[in-house]
């Protein structure tokens, strides 16, 4: 199974500077539960855990077309 997205995206909130957004775009939501279980994943999200800070948000949409998608 695909273990990483299709796209990332990475940018600045245009209302705080300070704020750091990330897009990703899975194949599906299963693919994206299923990088989540790896050991990989969970040692990565550990160590970078104690260097955020802030109020994390998720969203979940449907893609329903673009370039490169």
């Amino acid at each position: 199974m695909l273990s990483r997205p299709v796209r990332r995206r990475v940018g600045l909130a245009a209302d705080d500077p300070d704020t750091i957004v990330v897009t990703e775009v899975w194949e599906s939501k299963e693919h994206h539960d299923a990088s989540l279980r790896s050991p990989g994943a969970k040692e990565a999200i550990a160590a970078a855990m104690p260097m955020l800070t802030g109020e994390f948000t998720s969203r979940e949409t449907t893609v329903v077309g673009g370039l490169g998608v």
